[in-house]
């Protein structure tokens, strides 16, 4: 009986242990769940800050954020101006925009100040009684300006021409929603306005030239000056002339050329294409002339201007020498 129960014991306790190793072994093979951390971007700048290219921050106005958005991976950023004491400031307006994260901190690296968003007011400018003068001759006119376009952040010395200038006009260049940049070093003919213009922190883009005469009357152009990337310039054009009916390539050396390029003869409002035009390492064109009458009825003999576009930014560059055409039966070799 002793033997029996014995065994009997033994066999419970073996038929224990299997089925404490069996559970052990069924925990031990179920694979852990690792959670998924989704990574949002980090914002350098926080709502409150003023933004700047430079550290100087001497603009009368910049950008404030609003906020960031990490799922959009953009800033609500505002134009803030400065009250009248200098300090930081207030809004003209309630406009916002939205623009990305990595643009914004490209361009505008370094925080000058800190403002609570809450805090700002709008302040709608107040327009003041215009004062009625007496005005004293015919009303200005602007026709053009040359160059008609200026590198960001460059110092561009312009000529604008026009009509019934008077001493003391003032020049300014005027985007929508920007402040003007107003003319320094002025220069006033009654045709015409010379004049230097800071392109400093100038948003890129069209601005209309204004300019105002001291009796308070004034002319503008719209979208006439370009700030963005530099002017195309030409220093040579091989060869510089060609008879009528004539064809020839077309060699032109400077600067600033981009890959789409167009390049034309033009006088007044006639224009003759170069065809096939190649732009290389920004400093060469070639391009094919064809001088054949017959299928292009402008053309005629005499100077013309070289004239290169490019085409991306719309910039034009004319070369301060004449190409001309000759008559066929000129036997000029000069």
């Amino acid at each position: 009986m002793t033997d029996t129960f014995r065994s009997g014991f033994l066999i419970c306790l073996f038929l224990l242990i299997g089925v404490f190793i069996a559970g052990c072994s069924d925990n031990s093979s179920t694979p852990a769940t690792t959670p998924v951390v989704t990574t949002l971007p980090s914002a350098q700048f926080a709502a409150g800050d003023i933004i700047a290219r430079t550290s100087s921050g001497g603009e009368a106005q910049l950008y404030v954020i609003r906020k960031f958005d990490p799922v959009r991976d953009e800033y609500e950023r505002q134009w803030i101006h400065k009250n009248a004491d200098g300090s930081w400031g207030h809004y003209i307006d309630d406009r916002t925009e939205w623009a990305s994260r990595t643009v914004v901190e490209k361009v505008y690296p370094v925080t000058v100040a800190h403002v609570s968003v809450l805090s700002i007011p709008v302040v709608t400018p107040t327009i003041a009684t215009p004062v009625p003068t007496i005005l004293s001759g015919s009303a200005p006119s602007v026709t053009a300006i040359s160059p008609a376009s200026g590198a960001t952040d460059a110092v561009v010395s312009v000529s604008i021409a026009g009509t019934n200038f008077v001493t003391g006009a003032v020049p300014k260049l005027l985007q929508p929603g920007s402040a003007a940049i107003i003319g320094t070093g002025v220069s006033v003919a009654a045709t015409k306005i010379d004049c230097t213009f800071n392109l400093r922190n100038a948003e890129t883009g069209s601005y209309n030239v204004i300019v105002t005469n001291p009796d308070g009357q004034t002319a503008s152009r719209s979208s006439i000056f370009i700030v963005g990337d530099p002017a195309p310039i030409i220093s040579s054009v091989i060869p510089n002339k060609l008879e009528i009916n004539g064809h020839s390539g077309l060699s032109i050396s400077g600067e600033n050329f981009n890959d789409g390029v167009k390049v034309s003869l033009v006088r007044g409002t006639s224009e003759i294409p170069c065809t096939s035009p190649v732009s290389s390492s920004g400093a060469r064109i070639t391009c094919d002339l064809d001088l054949n009458a017959n299928r292009n009825p402008q053309i005629a003999f005499g100077e013309w201007d070289v004239q290169v576009l490019n085409i991306e930014g719309t910039q034009y560059g004319t070369w301060n020498k004449k190409f001309t055409i000759l008559n066929a039966t000129s036997d000029d070799d000069s």
